[in-house]
């Protein structure tokens, strides 16, 4: 049963005894209750809200035992955060009012870097942008994977959230290897090693036993410290790929020809296929365009807007790394595979600084604009995108691609400093995982097109190639936060795109806070087995009680209370 909307959540206080022991251990100026940074932290994208009580940032493991046995004297639920940067899935908020926020952002230390055996050893707070500075700076001929959300998003939490990046190494949590988590009574545990001196800790992902790093992903077992994670090395040569799709009667063809160079090994990136409106989000704002203020666009704006920006229906991307030769072997099999049904083109490392001098100059004069469009058979700002995509595929993160939030905003986006929480932007992600198949794909997608448009809001889809087999569909619903009617109609949207999920028997691959007390509504024996585990982890239910839908009883409290309509 849905708890009752709230036009604004309760505010709950910390007993000053426990507020003064939390003091002690990590610092008055690193433990924010006033009312100011409680709402600060209580922000996200979503049109659900909760307000914590207090918000305290540990340095070290240490402090974390020591700040979970605090909370355990006192009852306080703890709700763990890497950096807090979780747009559109819930960032720091806990499901109820009162929580004690855990932000481990001061916890960014690159412990370890192994280049003969390509990993390395971090802390939850170390973002992308750090990592990759670290290696680069240092000369490492190491790359990070990352995504093309925020680049001060954390390693470790995406990963532990079993998010997807680009590369080979895309699949995050399946290149972690060998944790230190800290459990609900205080005691910290390597899983998968020993405490010290155990030489293959952050290179055999399994241990030995039962393996147990899966429990701690999507969960609230534990607050994950520290993490070996496996790095690509620096191919000796690297290529990115754009192939433009204009005519999307060729869909199916192309679906299946992914498959066929995935099962084969020629693709073994996380190849992305956007649709023409994930590409406008990024370029422009509704606000910039003659196009409605309320409703989705017509297939008629749509036309006009790929017209004037050059975008194809549907675009994909990649990268194709290794030696010279195995990098043009793929070319050529790539051409051969998708060359009838699209247009395919490569950029180099070699042509990169060609091309973004081209496009430098090309915005200080009209003429070579024109010239440059005409011979790209793209519009400049599309072209623009280019070289983002090119370093994102080899673990240099940006910013570029969070602008999608923005969208319906109506305020001009910031050129720098992204940050779509504080910014009032309205975003959710739904991320259902479907077989790679024609018959799974298509029509599920054409039903949730139908459900955006009922609602009023544009369609955005975004396929990632989770594996060979698998393929992640994820949509933004983009609304305006500050237009009830599109806040409610975000929610009803949610909930429809949920149910028709769950009536074709798919789930998502990974879950925002506002559908976590449902999740396991369909495997009543999962969520006991989960209950049970939690019960014997974290009998007291202190570590983020009802995340992912577990908790030590199964009486579980409900989602964040829906928020008021005012952008906070």
């Amino acid at each position: 049963m849905q708890t009752q909307a709230k036009t604004h959540p309760t505010r709950q206080a910390i007993n000053n005894a426990a507020i003064r022991e939390l003091r002690s251990v990590v610092g008055a100026e690193h433990l924010c209750t006033t009312a100011e940074d409680l709402d600060r932290y209580s922000r996200c994208t979503i049109p659900w809200q909760s307000v914590c009580a207090a918000v305290v940032f540990p340095a070290s493991a240490e402090d974390v035992a020591e700040v979970v046995k605090i909370a355990a004297r006192y009852q306080i639920p703890v709700w763990p955060s890497s950096t807090g940067r979780n747009w559109g899935y819930g960032t720091t908020l806990a499901i109820t009012d009162g929580a004690l926020v855990m932000i481990l952002e001061r916890m960014n230390r690159v412990i370890e870097v192994n280049e003969e055996l390509a990993y390395a050893v971090i802390e939850p707070g170390v973002t992308y942008e750090q990592f990759n500075r670290h290696l680069r700076s240092n000369g490492y001929k190491l790359w990070i994977d990352c995504t093309d959300g925020s680049g001060l998003g954390s390693v470790i939490g995406n990963a532990l959230e079993r998010g997807v990046g680009e590369t080979p190494y895309g699949d995050h949590f399946g290149n972690l290897c060998g944790l230190e988590v800290v459990l609900a009574d205080g005691e910290r545990v390597h899983i998968g090693g020993e405490l010290r001196g155990l030489h293959t800790w952050h290179t055999h992902k399994t241990g030995v036993g039962p393996y147990l790093e899966g429990l701690f992903t999507q969960s609230n077992f534990g607050i994950v410290t520290r993490a070996g994670i496996w790095l690509m090395p620096q191919p000796e040569s690297y290529n990115s790929f754009v192939y433009q799709i204009n005519d999307e009667r060729h869909l199916p063809q192309v679906l299946d020809a992914f498959r066929r160079l995935a099962l084969t090994g020629i693709v073994n990136t996380k190849l992305h296929m956007i649709n023409d409106f994930v590409s406008m989000s990024i370029l422009t704002q509704r606000i910039a365009e003659q196009v409605p203020r309320n409703g989705p666009l017509s297939d008629s704006n749509l036309a006009a807007l790929r017209h004037k920006y050059g975008i194809a229906p549907w675009n994909c991307a990649g990268g194709i790394y290794g030696t010279r030769r195995q990098v043009s072997l793929q070319r050529s099999l790539l051409r051969q595979a998708l060359g009838a049904y699209g247009r395919l083109i490569f950029l180099s490392d070699r042509l990169l600084p060609y091309l973004e001098r081209i496009i430098d100059w090309s915005w200080k004069s009209p003429v070579m604009r024109r010239i440059t469009e005409l011979g790209a058979r793209t519009s400049l700002p599309v072209l623009e995108s280019a070289p983002y995509v090119h370093k994102i595929l080899q673990g240099i993160p940006t910013e570029y691609f969070v602008k999608h939030a923005y969208y319906r905003n109506r305020h001009p986006r910031p050129l720098d400093a992204v940050h779509p929480a504080r910014d009032g932007c309205g975003l959710i992600w739904f991320a259902p995982i479907l077989p790679l198949s024609n018959a799974h794909v298509w029509p599920f997608l054409e039903a949730c097109k139908e459900r955006f448009a009922a609602h009023g809001f544009d369609f955005y889809v975004a396929m990632l190639l989770m594996n060979p087999r698998s393929v992640i569909c994820l949509m933004a619903i983009i609304y305006d936060r500050e237009d009830p009617g599109e806040t409610t109609h975000s929610r009803e949207l949610y909930s429809e795109l949920l149910a028709l999920m769950r009536a074709r028997k798919l789930q998502q691959y990974r879950a925002g806070l506002q559908s976590w007390g449902e999740l396991f509504s369909d495997a009543p024996e999962i969520l006991r087995l989960n209950a049970r585990l939690k019960a014997a982890l974290d009998p007291a239910n202190i570590l983020a009680p009802g995340r992912y839908g577990v908790a030590a009883a199964l009486e579980l409290a409900q989602p964040a209370t829906p928020a008021d309509n005012t952008t906070p």
